[in-house]
């Protein structure tokens, strides 16, 4: 009886969004995500006015820095969104394996 009340339980919140344990995660990623492509695409254009203000061979390479710093800010920034997800998922499977390991023991 114990078993089939864990088994139940644990199937509920299977079926419960994983992201809704975290309110806030959800919000997060999306900020994340938002200020990533702000970064990028301020930073390409900042580059670009930088580069082009400056002029000759100085600006260009002024352009390629920038426009490479900001595309590494903008990959970091969706690679912690990306751990983010990570963390939830290793959750869910780490739970998932606590409901194998409990309902394959039998009472002995």
């Amino acid at each position: 009886m114990l078993g089939k009340k864990i088994q139940d339980r644990f199937r509920k919140k299977r079926n419960v969004n994983r992201l809704q344990d975290y309110y806030y995660i959800k919000y997060t990623l999306n900020a994340l995500r938002v200020i990533a492509w702000i970064i990028l695409t301020l930073g390409v254009i900042g580059s670009l006015v930088w580069g082009i203000s400056m002029g000759g061979l100085d600006g260009g390479l002024r352009i390629a820095i920038g426009i490479i710093i900001s595309f590494l800010a903008w990959l970091a920034l969706l690679a912690a969104r990306e751990f983010l997800k990570l963390f939830v998922d290793v959750k869910e499977n780490t739970g998932n394996s606590a409901e194998r390991a409990i309902t394959s023991k039998k009472p002995g």
